[in-house]
């Protein structure tokens, strides 16, 4: 294959752009040797993983099998305030640095990057790992600090003339298993378990407890109405038919309403006069896996709470729109609701234009996510 095609597998951004960038790159920075053998004796490695919530818990298992090969190793993980929670009491992680991406933060972003800068400096990491394959990652948080062995799949979104152990991705597939097979590649190791996992205390556990306790929730369900893009929320009218519909079916039911802060509106507006449904706002994410796990049913939009419930093992039925499902496709314990049109997969990150003359997240009905529901809790 070309190099160019290269940049055809799984492109992340514009993949012209990209291509063309590593070529100028790699051609400035030529004095670079470069190998895609895997790195077998790591001592200190900094993990990147400054982005979503999910993707934080789709990497859970990197660091728990690097870990399993490599006992003596120390792994820190590069991590964000929003998803750090996700691995506090993850026994497989000896640290974190708290980064978000700061480019997108303006003259205040950049200040705190020197600092940063500086705390991977004096931890003199032999390995770093972009999780995220950013070349704005490989640069600033590897290439900068000259950690000696920098690794990275760079056909993604470029960055291939900042790694010294440059690696391909070489067929696109669901994004768990990708980061499972990225990390055999870079290690030479055998991946025994590629599902994540998400790891709780008995403080979790005793506070989830309370939780329960204090809203009576016997029997409970959770409606995750909330979604990082407007693109990818089922219509709030859908929601609010499907809680009247649920109650009416299920009446010794609960609901627990989650979201994040930016869903304060519209769960309010979702649990108004409704004293069976109990808004969870900013609840702590670990804990909210318990929330999941235990209850009889989750309906979520893709996105994090999905992506938390079925590696939580709650039983998801999830609501997806435009998302490429061969890359977000949970892979267990999840009904998955999608109706494709001739525009999908496409860039959920701006609002949907329509271009077929439909919004297909408006063509999941009511009736198919009562279905759904029924299947799991098994009455018909």
């Amino acid at each position: 294959m070309k190099q160019k095609d290269l940049y055809k597998i799984r492109p992340t951004g514009n993949l012209k752009f990209n291509y063309y960038f590593d070529c100028i790159s790699s051609a400035i920075l030529f004095f670079i040797k470069r190998t895609d053998k895997p790195i077998k004796d790591p001592k200190k490695i900094l993990f990147i993983r400054n982005d979503h919530i999910g993707d934080m818990v789709y990497s859970t298992q990197v660091f728990r099998e690097v870990k399993k090969n490599f006992p003596d190793a120390e792994i820190v993980v590069l991590a964000t305030p929003s998803n750090k929670e996700i691995i506090e009491k993850d026994k497989n992680v000896d640290k974190m640095i708290i980064s978000d991406r700061f480019w997108k933060e303006g003259l205040k972003g950049f200040l705190n990057y020197f600092k940063i800068l500086n705390e991977i400096k004096k931890e003199y990491f032999d390995v770093g790992v972009d999780l995220r394959r950013s070349k704005l990652n490989i640069f600033f948080y590897l290439f900068v600090p000259r950690i000696k062995r920098r690794m990275g799949y760079y056909n993604v979104n470029g960055g291939r003339a900042f790694l010294t152990h440059a690696f391909v991705c070489e067929k696109k597939m669901v994004n768990v298993f990708e980061i499972a097979e990225m990390t055999s590649k870079f290690f030479g190791i055998d991946i025994e378990n590629p599902l994540p996992e998400i790891y709780n205390d008995e403080e979790d556990e005793k506070d989830y407890q309370e939780l329960i306790k204090k809203h009576n929730m016997k029997k409970y369900v959770v409606f995750a109405p909330g979604a990082t893009e407007e693109s990818k929320k089922w219509p709030e009218e859908k929601f609010n038919e499907l809680i009247k519909q649920f109650h009416k079916k299920y009446p010794n039911h609960k609901i627990f309403l989650s979201g994040a802060k930016g869903d304060i509106k519209l769960i309010g507006q979702l649990s108004e006069d409704r004293n069976y449904c109990v808004p969870l706002i900013n609840f702590n994410l670990r804990k909210m896996a318990l929330v999941f796990k235990n209850a009889d049913i989750v309906v979520a939009n893709d996105g994090c709470g999905s992506d938390i419930s079925w590696v939580a093992g709650g039983k998801l039925i999830t609501l997806v729109g435009p998302v490429d499902l061969e890359i977000h496709n949970p892979p267990k314990n999840t009904t998955v609701l999608h109706h494709e049109l001739s525009c999908y997969p496409c860039d959920w990150s701006k609002p949907c234009k329509k271009p077929c003359g439909k919004w297909c997240m408006d063509l999941i009905t009511v009736k198919e996510v009562m279905k759904a529901i029924d299947a799991f809790i098994g009455k018909k």
